[in-house]
Parts: C-alpha cells; structure tokens; sequence
C-alpha cells in the first residue's frame, strides 16, 4: 500500500496538472457492486480545483465548496494524460476543462473516491482521527515522547495513524531499525522515544527525496518507479545481511504484519 512517501511525491508530481483546471465531466468504469467506494463523483463535475493537499496517505483536491478525497488502496495509481491512458483497470476518469484526464486505476479495488463537504470525514475515520504529519511541525517530540511511555506493542500504534500519521508497514519496520528498537517494544524512556521520533522523520525524507518505493504497483504521478526499494535496510531482505551489522534480517509476524528486523540491531529485551 502506498505510504507518506509516495503519496507525496503523487501530489507533487500532480499539483501543476491540477491546480486550476476544472471538472467537466466525471465517469465510473466499474461495475455495479464496487460503486461504494466511489461517493458523489458527480458533485466534482463544474467545480475548479483550488489545490491539491496530502494528509498521511490520502490524497486531497479543494474543488470549490467541495474537497475530494483519494485513497488509493492497495494497488492504486493516478495520473493526468491529454490521451486516454493506456492501463488495464482504470476506474474513474476525470475529464478537465484542458482536453486532460485525470485517472484513477485500481487492479485489487480497494481504492476509495469520495466527494464531500470540506472537512465530513464520517465516511472516512482514519482520516478524521489522523495524528500529526510527521514532517511538519505539528509533530512534537515532548507529545510523541509521552505517548510511547503507555504504549505496548511499537509497531501496531505507528501503523493506527492516530500517534502520527503516513506511515505504513514498509516506513514502521525502516524506522524502527533505524532507531535500533524491536517492533514488539513498548514503554520508551525519553531517549528511546527521542531515537524513534528523528528515525521516522529521516526515513520518511529520504523515502521522498527517493520518489517512493515500488516493489509491484506503485507509479509516481508521471508513471515511474520510485527509486527507495534499492537503499531499504530491512523491509523484504529476509536472509539477507543488515546493512549495519551483517546479521541475516529475520521475518516475524507483528500486528498481524510481515515484519523484518535485524535480530542483533533490534533485541527485544526480556
């Protein structure tokens, strides 16, 4: 699923091709049994798109008095083309008053559109109870810091979204290596938390500057791969030696998510 990273460099890429066009037209290509996912599209029809925003993995346009809101799921990808794209599985086309489509494709259909009232995130709870954005500076050592001396398990509270925001399996298992912590770890001193709180934010930075990580689905907005699979230190290398200290990375199971770590780099004490 896309994370921070590459919903980021999306918008980016994005941002120039949208900003200022307006809908003129908004079709589902889906059949009948999937158009829940896709809310109100109609309602974008007319309306001109203001900006184009991201709030942790969700992709945002202000259309006026309306905001649309993408998810893109599992295996979700957009882009803008003056020609039809050439994809399998495009769901939603957005045609724009430039003679441009703005697409939205999506093999496994678990992406979501909706269009809405600035700000009704009912349909979406993750979304309305998202955390701070990591990069930014809502996100505050002092809160981050306290927050994880209740905590127990360190991977299933930054993959809830509410403590912060964005990150998904690939950036959780980066980070904590990185701030040398087990992801079963729970209850952090000041120090720990301090490690974890600079960890998420260079390993999310860095992931941008990379464009993003593409192991199968993941295109940026122009259709390429993101180049941050090849500078990765633990996620999908199992057997494979840890960048820091050669010890084979090991995989586990934790919070119901494949989990990779350094056996040596990350203890869990007992």
């Amino acid at each position: 699923m896309p994370e921070l990273p590459e919903v980021e460099t999306i918008r980016t890429d994005l941002e120039p091709l949208l900003v200022g066009r307006k809908v003129v037209a908004a079709e589902v290509c889906v059949e009948e049994a999937y158009r829940g996912r896709y809310v109100n599209l109609e309602e974008a029809v007319g309306r001109r798109i203001h900006a184009l925003r991201r709030r942790g993995k969700y992709l945002l346009a202000d259309l006026d008095d309306r905001e649309l809101i993408l998810h893109l799921g599992m295996t979700g990808q957009v882009g803008v083309k003056l020609l039809e794209p050439a994809l399998r599985h495009v769901r939603v086309r957005f045609r724009l008053d430039d003679g441009a489509v703005f697409f939205f494709a999506d093999q496994r259909r678990f992406g979501k559109i909706h269009v809405v009232a600035p700000g009704e995130y009912a349909a979406m709870p993750t979304l309305a109870a998202m955390g701070p954005e990591p990069l930014s500076s809502d996100f505050v050592l002092a809160r981050f810091s306290m927050a994880l001396t209740r905590v127990n398990s360190l991977k299933s509270v930054l993959l809830g979204q509410k403590l912060v925001s964005g990150l998904g399996n690939i950036y959780v298992d980066e980070a904590l290596h990185l701030a040398r912590l087990h992801p079963e770890r729970g209850h952090l001193n000041r120090v720990e938390a301090e490690r974890l709180y600079v960890a998420i934010r260079e390993v999310l930075a860095e992931a941008v500057r990379n464009r993003g990580t593409t192991f199968k689905d993941y295109r940026d907005g122009m259709g390429n791969y993101g180049r941050n699979q090849d500078f990765l230190s633990v996620y999908d290398r199992e057997g494979e030696p840890c960048r820091t200290c050669r010890t084979p990375i090991v995989k586990l199971r934790v919070a119901q998510r494949g989990t990779y770590l350094c056996p040596n780099c990350q203890p869990l004490p007992r």
